[in-house]
């Protein structure tokens, strides 16, 4: 072979030597930095391996986000309230309003993008249906190069797990998403073991007011008012559900036929009013003093969203129901527990009385 060949395949292979270890230290730095995911729609997304800003398109992921890793929310999707603020560290108090896609709300593209997260959370009740894949594609076309990631925002009160998990393993935060399914699926059993043995005949009459005159409510099988079905209580309201939002208006007519053992109140107005007020007196709630305020600081136990805050109300409900079933300390115990794990907030004895008052008192 021509001398000339062998120095020019040497220098060639020197020249290889060099730049293939390059090109795999390239590989594998782009291989660490990202990480191939499946949101709940089963898209597969590419998402940075280290995610250090989130933000979420609704209230119920919202809350899933601010239980496991607060400290990575860009944005809240609604303004908190003076309530709310009492039991949300000063930190989280200042995060932006970014609105979004729930309820009546309809988000901007431009005010998500601005914030520069890694991922963006979608929020969603998944029906199985094509035309949800298609929805989300369209809005990850509006959010570009932004991983849009699906979550199951279920309506089943008792299907929250997989969501936790799917968020804990995306954000790194494994370790506190167990923790809270592992709090929430003692809760589930601790409840149903509780309540399932009641006869259908014997489960009390509850009725969900909502509204500043208690004259809107939501059946059975809404998911806005999915607690008290699965804590053995019996909803009395005979309407149809009102699709999104809910609130169906009733008539006082109709809450005096239902005539409802328990009323939970879900304005705090309504709650510390009802007593006294002579239009409601004949009512057996009223007569024997179960009329009920939700705790909603720093989120509702109950409603509004309904989401992984009603956690604690299911320990809430079944005392509220059948005190005898869960009593008081156990209730103190278990949202103390909660607050102190969950929202990072240690609640003193005076705090944790005032929010199980009848009518809740926020220190």
């Amino acid at each position: 072979m021509n001398p000339m060949t062998n120095r020019g395949l040497y220098a060639l292979f020197l020249v290889i030597c060099i730049i293939l270890p390059g090109i795999s230290l390239v590989s594998a730095d782009t291989q660490g930095s990202e990480r191939l995911v499946s949101d709940a729609l089963g898209r597969e997304l590419t998402i940075p391996a280290e995610i250090t800003g989130v933000v979420s398109t609704a209230p119920p992921t919202t809350m899933t986000l601010y239980l496991i890793a607060p400290d990575l929310m860009l944005g809240w999707n609604s303004e908190l309230t003076p309530l709310q603020k009492k039991y949300i560290p000063e930190q989280y108090q200042s995060i932006p309003v970014v609105g979004g896609w729930f309820g009546k709300t309809d988000g901007n593209f431009e005010t998500f993008i601005r914030l520069n997260p890694d991922i963006i959370f979608e929020g969603r009740t998944i029906t199985g249906d094509p035309v949800d894949v298609k929805a989300v594609e369209e809005r990850q076309t509006q959010f570009g190069a932004i991983p849009l990631v699906t979550i199951q925002d279920t309506a089943n009160i008792s299907g929250y797990a997989k969501s936790i998990s799917l968020i804990g393993d995306i954000l790194n935060r494994k370790e506190k998403s167990e923790a809270l399914i592992a709090y929430y699926q003692t809760a589930l059993k601790t409840v149903k073991d509780a309540v399932s043995t009641i006869p259908d005949g014997e489960k009390i009459m509850v009725y969900y007011a909502e509204g500043p005159d208690g004259l809107a409510t939501d059946p059975s099988g809404s998911q806005h008012a999915m607690l008290i079905d699965y804590c053995g209580g019996k909803n009395v309201a005979d309407t149809t559900i009102t699709p999104g939002y809910g609130m169906t208006p009733v008539s006082l007519e109709q809450v005096l036929s239902w005539n409802p053992e328990v009323i939970i109140a879900g304005d705090s107005k309504f709650a510390s009013s009802v007593l006294t007020d002579p239009l409601w007196k004949d009512v057996l709630a009223v007569q024997s003093g179960r009329v009920y305020g939700v705790p909603v600081s720093p989120f509702s136990w109950f409603d509004r969203p309904p989401g992984t805050n009603q956690i604690p109300g299911l320990y809430w409900m079944l005392h509220t129901l059948y005190p005898e079933k869960f009593t008081a300390d156990q209730l103190k115990e278990k949202i103390y527990e909660f607050y102190s794990s969950f929202y990072g907030i240690e609640l003193s004895d005076s705090q944790l009385d005032g929010l199980l008052l009848d009518v809740p008192v926020y220190e």
